[in-house]
């Protein structure tokens, strides 16, 4: 009897001294799916890009047809979005060390241990500087953080560990704020520019009749290009959204590292949450 209750007792001991890190592990679980959810947003910028060029040449240029040079137009429009495509490279190297530092954060709250990413940050740490939407008062604290996601972490303490990937709150929120920026300047300037130019599109359109049936198709086209460039305009809103919550939430968890087990971590993480799953369902109606 005595045996059974020390047994009893040790446990309750136990119980009472580990912590409850679901808060921890649900923030670094939405945040992966944030970083995630850049990928088709920024699949899309150098897409729109060049749409934008080939749809103008084709839709307004005064060029007869004998003399439209196919071949030509297309590699102009590679070389217009030529450093869309060089910068966009970079949004998505960030997008990822934002994802990677979310998975170790989420290895820590698991079992105190956390692999180190092979990815070389050391050249997305050089480019940093010419990201024009990333904060020149932060980089540093970025670059901090990049160096802290490709070393390995075996938690001699799973808290104090914890407390020092929560310590990168500034360059983790100022990463996701560039990625916001960068992506409503580029991917939703050129969603808003095809918006603008799709009644100019339909007006040419209408104006054919050498071959009315193809102009009616490609009318239908233009319709279902127009509603889903609408829904692509308003994932950058939603993103918004999910990394404001995202940064909140992540305040309270590192202003608040000795109550992680507290009821007000998990509410301001089911937070996160639903604003995740709004951004996700948005995506599924923009792509």
């Amino acid at each position: 009897m005595r045996v059974y209750f020390g047994i009893t007792l040790c446990v309750l001991l136990l119980s009472g001294c580990a912590t409850n890190l679901s808060a921890v592990r649900g923030f670094a679980d939405e945040t992966k799916k944030i970083g995630v959810a850049f990928d088709p947003i920024l699949g899309k910028a150098v897409e729109h890009c060049r749409q934008q060029f080939l749809q103008r040449r084709i839709y307004t240029t005064d060029t007869v047809l004998a003399k439209f040079d196919a071949e030509s137009v297309l590699k102009q429009a590679s070389e217009t979005c030529k450093p869309i495509e060089d910068e966009n490279a970079t949004a998505k190297r960030m997008s990822k060390a934002l994802a990677d530092y979310a998975s170790q954060l989420s290895a820590l709250a698991a079992d105190g241990v956390a692999s180190s990413v092979s990815d070389d940050f050391d050249a997305l740490s050089a480019k940093l500087g010419q990201f024009k939407d990333a904060p020149k008062e932060k980089i540093g604290a970025i670059a901090s953080l990049l160096k802290y996601i490709t070393r390995s972490v075996i938690a001699k303490s799973q808290h104090d560990a914890i407390v020092e990937a929560l310590s990168h709150e500034e360059a983790v929120g100022a990463l996701a704020d560039a990625l916001v920026i960068y992506s409503d300047r580029v991917y939703g300037g050129y969603v808003a520019g095809r918006l603008s130019d799709q009644p100019v599109l339909i007006e040419v359109l209408r104006a054919e009749s050498a071959s009315p049936i193809s102009s009616r198709l490609r009318l239908m086209d233009v319709y279902q290009q127009t509603q889903s460039l609408a829904e692509q305009q308003k994932a950058i809103a939603s993103i918004r959204t999910a990394v404001g919550q995202m940064k909140i939430s992540m305040r309270d968890l590192r202003q608040n590292v000795d109550k992680l087990s507290a009821q007000e971590r998990i509410n301001e993480v089911q937070k996160l949450a639903k604003d995740v799953r709004a951004l996700y369902d948005q995506l599924s109606r923009a792509f």
